[in-house]
């Protein structure tokens, strides 16, 4: 038995039967009436759409710093219908601010998407405690305690003052848990007694270490969810077999290319995420450079789900520090390293340059010593490692995680 996300794929494409080629000429098609929307509702894109034949590749990528520059061009609704704009940065807490517009249709297509994943983790009855930011009107808190209303379960946003104690009392009674990798880990950490029926980790990079550490503490089902503020935070979910993410595929086209070249890979291969959204009202995008790494898997799901789904989401790849002469770094490979090791609760990170050798600076929340020359043996070469220890708990510094990055006055 296939997901729910596929079986709504098929019946909005109107397939009798999962069929990857016939779902691309469905989504063809929604792309041609997309551009033809675009034409007519925003002159200004006029000119970058004169090449599009009715095939992806003849359309231009839009890039995250287009967006910044200037959002109002991919506006295509006027702007009374707007009813959320959501700013966020094109690099981590430090580039250059994009503003997302929605509207309420975009917002409800998202809270339907919301429920079609959500009826694999949780039932009615059930209680849900939502860790995903605030509870503000539209927020993506408020949109998923709305989904899963529809299920019939009792959804509890979670308040960003609470810290870690706070925050793992009002868990003890949830069926489900949906936060970011960091902080759930946190909590495992803290408690292995709980026991939510389901976790749902989005928001940020899931290590898989983290996974299985949820799992075997907890005795839970772990899925992990992929979304974007520009896809309308919806994406991507995996289902209960836990290969990979059934995807928003009547909503959303997906390529994946080589980040330099621009070039599309093949099925199995990881490269940069690009997206083109059909249903978005204000804001359509067309092959959108996410920034994302991922791969395409062509492999069915042990579900039974044929349709092409979306493999493991590995970072984004502005966050990979170069350090010189091939040496790569990244909080996602840290998050790999560290979270693995039992003692470990949370930890920072930063990377200082302008000496002899960059030198990474690590923050450890542990419950014992770490090893030190251990660290170093899985680090780039030439890496100088200074390990504290203290109080680093993501509750106090919420949101994605990063390598805060700094340079020493000569």
């Amino acid at each position: 038995m296939t997901c729910a996300i596929d079986r709504w794929t098929l019946t909005q494409a109107g397939l009798e039967a999962p069929d990857g080629a016939a779902l691309r000429d469905w989504q063809l098609t929604r792309l041609a009436e997309t551009v033809a929307r675009i034409r007519a509702n925003n002159p200004s894109q006029a000119a970058r759409l004169q090449s599009f034949d009715g095939s992806l590749e003849s359309l231009p990528f839009t890039w995250p710093a287009e967006l910044a520059a200037d959002p109002m061009a991919f506006l295509c609704v006027p702007q009374g219908q707007v009813a959320r704009v959501t700013t966020v940065s094109t690099s981590g807490t430090t580039g250059p601010k994009k503003r997302i517009f929605f509207t309420e249709g975009d917002l409800e297509r998202t809270v339907d998407f919301f429920a079609l994943g959500m009826t694999m983790l949780v039932e009615d009855g059930q209680d849900a405690l939502i860790l995903m930011g605030a509870n503000t009107e539209h927020s993506i808190a408020r949109l998923l305690q709305k989904a899963v209303g529809r299920l019939g379960v009792h959804g509890r946003i979670g308040d960003l003052a609470w810290n870690a104690e706070e925050t793992l009392e009002a868990a003890r009674t949830a069926d489900c848990l949906v936060g970011l990798p960091s902080e759930l880990l946190y909590l495992c950490r803290m408690d292995g007694t709980l026991r939510p029926r389901t976790v749902l980790l989005s928001a940020d990079y899931v290590p898989e270490c983290v996974i299985e550490t949820l799992r075997e503490r907890w005795g839970c089902l772990v899925f992990t969810h992929f979304g974007m503020t520009e896809t309308g935070f919806g994406f991507a979910v995996q289902c209960a077999a836990g290969e990979g993410h059934h995807v928003r595929h009547p909503e959303l086209l997906l390529e994946v290319v080589d980040p330099v070249s621009g070039r599309p890979l093949p099925a199995g291969e990881a490269g940069e995420l690009v997206i083109t959204t059909f249903a978005q009202e204000a804001m359509p995008l067309l092959r959108y450079r996410t920034g994302d790494r991922a791969s395409l898997l062509g492999s069915p799901c042990p579900c039974g789900g044929l349709l092409p789904h979306l493999g493991r989401v590995e970072g984004r790849i502005e966050n990979d520090l170069d350090l010189g002469d091939g040496r790569i770094l990244s909080i996602h490979r840290l998050d790999d390293l560290l979270y693995r090791l039992p003692s470990v609760r949370a930890f920072t990170a930063g990377v200082e340059r302008g000496k002899t050798r960059p030198t990474l600076t690590l923050k450890a929340e542990s419950s014992e010593p770490l090893s030190l020359r251990a660290l170093k043996e899985t680090l780039p070469d030439g890496l100088e490692v200074i390990l504290t220890y203290g109080d680093a708990s993501p509750f106090a510094r919420r949101g994605k995680r990063r390598i805060h990055e700094t340079t020493e006055d000569p």
